[in-house]
């Protein structure tokens, strides 16, 4: 099949960008530097807000929307206005089928700007009938969110975490996300929202300790009331001092405590 991965530089991307040609597919990427870290085939240079280049549609079989800006309510605005922009592009070029990479922080209980932007294309989609939606748990691989809570496990001996990490997540590794997905594309019979995560969901606690054990780091977690940690990091934000989460992360992190978040797995991960 020939794919096209829009917003394929990045850790979800690239792996899907390598994984489908591993498989023998064509994949053409799309990204702002015009480069994916070892990947040979086509790549355009494309940027949020950006029609999809003229030619990067010829014979596509599935088009992935992975792209998004995380430059608060303007990258959200831009993130939306740009994913439906190119799904009608693809839809008018007869593209059968389309992938929009959205989130479990989507759903009627999304508080973060992340998660409710996911929400307004989730509900802009969703009665298309030529959209499939995807919800990936938190993705443990070699990049994103688990990335930087490895480095954090790596660098401090104490990690203080909301209500002691008792929260839980939907996880799903990079390897099984990659499978996956190149099921949704291929199989004529998927369904229209696919939630692709584990069914036993992790503690953030358990995500933590697991991450510090692959660096080889034993750090001792220290209770902070959820509370406590939104304030500090509002305030963070308001000093624009660098941290590796933020307060959208903590505030879809704790919305998503309030729901409750089904897997559609073909089975149970061995």
């Amino acid at each position: 099949m020939r794919i096209l991965i829009i917003g394929a530089a990045g850790f979800i991307g690239s792996h899907l960008c390598r994984y489908f040609s591993s498989q023998g597919h064509d994949v053409v990427a799309l990204c702002r530097s015009g480069r994916v870290a070892g990947f040979s085939g086509a790549v355009f240079k494309w940027a949020l807000g950006d029609p999809i280049p003229d030619g990067a549609l010829k014979g596509i079989d599935c088009v992935i929307h992975l792209a998004h800006d995380f430059d608060g309510e303007k990258g959200a605005d831009l993130t939306v206005s740009s994913t439906l922009a190119c799904i009608a592009q693809a839809r008018a070029a007869r593209v059968p089928r389309q992938l929009f990479y959205s989130s479990y922080s989507a759903g009627e209980h999304a508080k973060s700007i992340y998660g409710r932007s996911k929400r307004i294309i989730e509900r802009a989609v969703l009665e298309s009938g030529d959209v499939i939606i995807v919800r990936p748990g938190l993705v443990i691989g070699d990049g994103g969110l688990y990335q930087r809570i490895k480095g954090i496990a790596r660098t401090f001996p104490i990690i203080p975490l909301p209500d002691g990490g008792v929260g839980l997540v939907p996880v799903i590794t990079i390897e099984r996300l990659c499978e996956e997905t190149l099921h949704l594309i291929t199989d004529a019979s998927v369904p229209a929202q696919a939630n692709i995560f584990e069914r036993q969901h992790k503690s953030l606690k358990d995500l933590v300790l697991d991450a510090a054990a692959e660096t080889g780091k034993r750090p001792r977690i220290l209770y902070i009331p959820s509370g406590l940690v939104v304030a500090v990091l509002r305030l963070a934000s308001k000093l624009r001092l660098p941290l590796p989460v933020n307060v959208d992360n903590l505030e879809g992190f704790l919305a998503n405590q309030t729901a409750v978040h089904y897997s559609t797995l073909r089975k149970e991960i061995p």
